[in-house]
């Protein structure tokens, strides 16, 4: 996840879905619960990995001029 702000949120988030995934799987169910959740984490990751790629091609782009212009919309001066 490229470090702009959204990774620990989603390890966060994961690390008490797997909790709650994990107090609530019956005995011999664990692995399929697990495996279940390991498929929402998955998308939920790819779908910020993909917005938090195309923020970070902006700001480390060719032209620096773009990243400024990028900080500069989310605080104007």
């Amino acid at each position: 996840m490229p470090p702009l702000g959204v990774g620990a949120n989603l390890a966060m988030i994961e690390g008490a879905e797997l909790a709650e995934t994990l107090t609530q799987a019956r005995a011999g169910e664990v692995d399929a619960a697990v495996r279940a959740f390991e498929e929402r984490m998955q998308a939920r990751a790819a779908t910020f990995a993909e917005m938090t790629a195309a923020g970070l091609d902006r700001l480390v782009g060719p032209d620096p001029a773009t990243a400024i212009a990028l900080f500069d919309d989310l605080q104007p001066a």
